[in-house]
């Protein structure tokens, strides 16, 4: 049971850092669209390179933040039938779909995206823009974030089992 703990609370930790960490992305997005705003209407030289850089930031927030959105139970979902079932049957539920969905989903998205990113650092690959930045970045970001919302969902899975055998939370 300590193992068990341990290693749901270190994927916790992990999830939860990452995500707060990226948040403050959103800080740094905010300041260069005010400065775009500011370049493009009141000094009339507007760049090329401030709202393609804010849409790459702003996607690589949500991606790595949705591990940390995982594990505060705060992702959407329909609770029609969901919401009416006893903790112990919310775990039987969320178990029987991470084995029949997540699995896939996961396994899909982590083997797409890492070979996406490998790809691209390999050919040096660029947006189609006038800026032209390297995309390897954003795809090594888009795997990573896949790999962290895996994790958490064992950590979850882990959790709900637990919950299903022993009826108590880890």
């Amino acid at each position: 049971m300590q193992l068990l703990r341990k290693i749901t609370t270190t994927i916790d930790k992990i999830s939860e850092y990452t995500g707060k960490a990226v948040s403050y992305l959103i800080l740094v997005v905010c300041v260069l669209e005010v400065a775009e705003v500011l370049l493009r209407y009141v000094f009339k030289s507007p760049t090329s390179w401030i709202w393609e850089l804010c849409t790459i930031i702003t996607g690589g927030i949500f991606v790595v933040g949705g591990a940390w959105v995982l594990k505060e139970g705060k992702h959407v979902r329909t609770d029609i039938i969901f919401g009416r079932l006893s903790r112990r049957g919310q775990a039987i539920v969320d178990v029987a779909l991470f084995f029949v969905v997540f699995t896939t989903f996961a396994y899909i998205l982590i083997s797409k995206t890492v070979a996406n990113a490998i790809y691209s650092w390999q050919i040096d690959e660029r947006t189609f823009t006038m800026w032209g930045p390297p995309l390897g970045y954003m795809k090594t970001g888009i795997a990573v974030g896949f790999i962290l919302l895996t994790l958490q969902a064992l950590a979850k899975l882990i959790r709900d089992i637990h919950y299903v055998v022993k009826g108590e939370e880890l």
